[in-house]
């Protein structure tokens, strides 16, 4: 387990005074990831979902052989919502595929095993007085029950809303809090939301109610997850879907640089 000192910085006021904070945070080492399944809300199935994203910057990094994806959403689900083991348990997830582009043949898999599960409450339920025990309870629960099945669980930290970024500070201290105490690796998603809408204003990462990613914003979340789960840089990646490829790439830099500053590599 590596033990690292990170410095964050929150803003203090909505004029932008910027104070600094260290925080500790512990990272257990990850293991190689071959299949990983996403469990989380709209969240992540918005724009057609993270994982498609996550599949394209895997197809075009020939360091990575291949990742076997599953997602499993509820839409404004909190992690109490989720039966997670039966989800695991369930041998029919991925058994089978059906190839659109060869005359919808039928494909068969044997192998339905998942390394290690990617999973999120709802955008509030860590910091809103009524959920927040609640998510503490459940991050405990999931990551108990996923390491009883072999797998390794994964923490995925939501971002500020985009007309509340003093939530960061909140969400961060809670994020932090729930992964240190049950030794689980916390994809940055909601720091590297902060640091690019405050690097790029213009771009905005969200939808029109203020919460939900736009395409660019489930890019920069996959761009996190790939970079978080593989220690690998994204920069330069082709696989950007229809991204403009100048933006494409500011969302690389920013997701390279957030991840590397949170566990210090």
């Amino acid at each position: 387990m590596k033990n690292i000192l990170l410095t964050f910085f929150f803003i203090a006021s909505l004029s932008a005074l910027i104070e600094a904070a260290e925080v500790e945070v512990t990272a257990p080492d990850t293991q190689k990831i071959d299949s990983l399944m996403f469990v989380g809300n709209s969240f992540f199935y918005y724009n057609n979902s993270l994982h498609n994203y996550l599949n394209q910057l895997v197809k075009n990094d020939k360091s990575i052989e291949s990742l076997k994806q599953r997602s499993i959403t509820i839409n404004g689900s909190s992690l109490s919502w989720h039966p997670l083991e039966s989800y695991l348990d369930n041998k029919n997830i991925g058994s089978f595929r059906i190839d659109t582009s060869n005359d919808n043949e039928y494909i068969k898999s044997e192998d339905t095993s998942i390394d290690a599960v990617i999973f999120m409450d709802c955008s509030l339920c860590p910091i809103h007085p009524m959920t927040k025990d609640n998510f503490h309870k459940y991050v405990a629960e999931h990551s108990e029950t996923i390491r009883s099945k072999g797998m390794e669980p994964m923490l995925f930290m939501s971002w500020p809303y985009k007309n509340k970024p003093l939530m960061m500070q909140e969400l961060r201290q809670e994020f932090i809090k729930a992964a240190n105490k049950n030794n689980i690796l916390l994809i940055p998603a909601g720091e590297a939301f902060y640091r690019f809408t405050k690097a790029y204003p213009d771009i905005d990462l969200y939808t029109r109610d203020l919460r939900h990613p736009s395409k660019e914003g489930t890019y920069l979340a996959a761009a996190v997850v790939f970079a978080t789960i593989f220690n690998t840089a994204v920069e330069g990646n082709k696989g950007i879907k229809d991204i403009d490829p100048e933006v494409a790439l500011k969302i690389q830099q920013i997701a390279d640089r957030t991840v590397q500053e949170f566990f210090g590599h």
